[in-house]
């Protein structure tokens, strides 16, 4: 989990919750809110419920069928119209759920709400259960949902609807709105939209661990070669004996052709035990840095390349009518392959290290004194990455589309390793808010037999 505290207001809700960690993070995040949030049209949360008694499992189907009930315009502002209660935790507190058998909990739901299609999950949260209901998002033609089983005050047949933060039975511009979402989906077309997706051949990355080591241990030479380390201080020389014979300037010719080892203000320096030691130190931290953020910089690279391994989707309408609010979600195969829509944010790549200097401090200052820019990535179309357990699940808003049109590219890079197959799936499956039904189709990306390895992307001994 995200170790930074997450408030409501951090959860993004341009798309469905659906993994055990998104909903484990809108799990703390109630509980980390301030006292006075507010619940929504699209989340509830009860600090505790008894879900074996009647009462219990009537509040929670109460919730699913209100959330049920509301309009397909309003439910998609958020989530992808998708709903939650959340039972066990609040602003705050955590009291959690008793131990609770689903094979009861869900046919004790659906004796008061048996139309809706509702998901309870369980989530371990601060030592304790807490309740997840996950409600899918109202359809155009989906039928009023109402109450199947008289409960205290409320009658069977009695419809509920979720408003801004409350459940009510619904009043009479919720059941003509419920009876227009009705008549919605009967006046829909099907859709009639085709997917496409376009490739060259992959290249495969291949950097196993033994390879990782060779490139660093080639490098470390490279390093230590180009330290700047000076010269060995000579053994003493015996103290020459006195000639007459030998002019003064002479002793200044000896010292003149010393100067290839000169250090600052034109003294003498060699190296110095000490300065082995600070140089195999700086040598060691140099070489950790770069192996932690090596294979960042290789990805980055090869995403921010537009021709390698990049996969280019469109939607085209081939029809003579327009199409409103087309959506395109692509799932592709698991196995030795990672999916990006964006470049890695990276850590610049460390300086070579030096020989200790007597002038590194005076540097040292001197850089701290400068400020140096962060470029942050502006993408504000790429669609977000989810891990799905046996793909990774993308999802773009095309927008509408006019008779005979087609998209704009959407396109994701997919980096195949040593274990990917010859062959990876792709399933693109679009649909669209005004019309019926979804188109999916299924591609296969050619894998090549050539492959990169790390030494196509930086030179482990570059020539000076």
């Amino acid at each position: 989990m995200d170790p930074r505290p997450i408030t409501l207001s951090d959860i993004d809700t341009t798309r469905a919750l659906r993994t055990d960690d998104e909903l484990l993070r809108l799990v703390a995040a109630i509980h980390r809110s301030r006292a006075e949030a507010q619940e929504t049209n699209w989340l509830e949360w009860k600090s505790t419920l008894d879900l074996s008694t009647a009462a219990g499992k009537f509040a929670v189907a109460k919730a699913v069928l209100g959330f049920a009930n509301r309009s397909v315009e309003d439910a998609r502002l958020h989530c992808g119209g998708v709903a939650y209660m959340v039972v066990g935790v609040e602003p705050g507190a955590a009291a959690g759920i008793p131990a609770i058998d689903h094979a009861n909990l869900t046919p004790g739901i659906k004796t008061y709400a048996s139309t809706p299609r509702f998901t309870p999950r369980t989530i371990r949260f601060e030592g304790v259960e807490v309740l997840v209901v996950v409600v899918e998002a109202p359809e155009s033609g989906d039928p009023q949902h109402t109450l199947q089983k008289q409960y205290d005050k409320f009658h069977a047949g009695i419809a509920f609807h979720r408003g801004a933060g409350r459940t009510a039975p619904a009043g009479p511009k919720e059941v003509e709105m419920l009876g227009h979402r009705l008549l919605q989906g009967a006046q829909r077309q099907e859709l009639d939209l085709t997917p496409t997706a376009t490739a060259d051949p992959l290249i495969r990355l291949s950097i196993e661990r033994e390879q990782l080591e060779d490139w660093l241990c080639r490098h470390e030479t490279y390093v230590r070669a180009n330290s700047g380390k000076p010269a060995d201080r000579p053994p003493p020389r015996p103290k020459p004996q006195p000639n007459p014979a030998r002019p003064v300037w002479a002793a200044y010719e000896t010292f003149s052709s010393l100067g290839d080892i000169t250090g600052p203000l034109g003294m003498l320096r060699y190296a110095d035990p000490k300065d082995a030691e600070e140089f195999d130190s700086r040598v060691a931290n140099y070489l950790t840095k770069l192996r932690s953020r090596l294979m960042d910089h290789v990805l980055r690279q090869i995403v921010n390349d537009d021709d390698a391994n990049t996969v280019c989707f469109q939607v085209g309408n081939d029809t003579d009518d327009p199409v409103s609010r087309v959506q395109l979600m692509v799932r592709i195969r698991k196995g030795g392959v990672l999916v990006r829509t964006y470049p890695p944010s990276v850590r610049d790549l460390p300086p070579l290290p030096k020989w200790p200097d007597p002038l590194d401090q005076m540097r040292a200052n001197a850089l701290a004194s400068m400020t140096t820019a962060q470029v942050p990535d502006f993408l504000p179309h790429a669609g977000a990455v989810s891990d799905k357990g046996d793909v990774f699940e993308v999802t773009w808003d095309v927008g509408d589309l006019r008779p005979r049109e087609r998209s704009g590219d959407f396109t994701v890079t997919v980096v195949a390793g040593t274990k990917a197959p010859e062959e990876i799936t792709v399933e693109m499956t679009v649909s669209a808010m005004d019309r019926r039904g979804t188109r999916t189709k299924t591609e296969q990306l050619t894998v090549a037999a050539e492959a990169w390895t790390l030494d196509d992307f930086y030179d482990a001994e570059p020539e000076d």
